[in-house]
């Protein structure tokens, strides 16, 4: 699996080179701050067991989406992410090494309307998109009743939590913190928080494209 890993970490350094996929550009570096924090998420007991629909919202250079689908074959992992170069060279790498990944471009507040997306989903994921209100906003829409929503935050992950109960039960949704970790020559202490999905999203969240992040809940 560490191979398979290295792999598609090496294609995406590789690919840095032409365009901007990530600002790591060291390969250790990359594989603590992308590929070993990405597989945090397995941690989450239970969490990704079976066979489920798994959309990784903003994923960028596929962290954490692609990794979590190299990870666990059985998920079947949609990757959501507006930018067309990066869509692209999602959608080849894989062909290589992840075939049980599609690939959205797209931008999430449109999605969340999508009927092939809109509660389709058994659990949603984002690392570093946007403040938490904004990314509960975009992701919950696309996650199924009883699903859940797992993100990657930073130190202050319980203040955000508190900070966010009304926007919250505006979405249908209750968080919780399940995990904090340090990774490797990192000194700041990060959390997975967990949003479960307890009643449907109103119909017009996701507001249109830019409201959720410069006018947040």
């Amino acid at each position: 699996m560490q191979e398979k890993l290295r792999a598609y970490l090496d294609e995406v350094l590789r690919a840095n080179r032409e365009f901007n996929l990530t600002a790591v550009r060291d390969p250790e570096t990359a594989w603590s701050k992308h590929v070993l924090d990405s597989l945090q998420g397995l941690e989450v007991a239970g969490l990704f067991d079976g066979t489920k629909r798994v959309v990784d919202v903003g994923t960028g250079a596929g962290f954490p989406g692609m990794i979590l689908a190299i990870a666990r074959p059985e998920l079947s992992v949609t990757l959501l992410d507006a930018t067309r170069k990066k869509c692209n060279f999602l959608e080849a790498a894989a062909r290589d090494h992840a075939p049980n990944v599609t690939v959205i471009c797209g931008r999430a507040e449109e999605a969340g309307h999508e009927h092939k997306m809109r509660a389709q989903f058994d659990i949603a994921v984002a690392r570093a998109v946007g403040s938490f209100t904004e990314i509960c906003e975009l992701c919950l829409p696309l996650v199924k009743v009883g699903g859940k929503l797992l993100l990657w935050r930073g130190q202050d992950a319980a203040g955000e939590i508190e900070a966010s109960q009304k926007a919250l039960k505006m979405l249908g949704g209750r968080a919780r913190v399940v995990a904090s970790y340090y990774l490797p020559d990192h000194e700041m202490q990060y959390h997975l928080t967990m949003v479960e999905k307890q009643r449907s999203t109103p119909g017009i969240y996701p507001r249109r494209v830019g409201l959720p992040k410069h006018q947040p809940l």
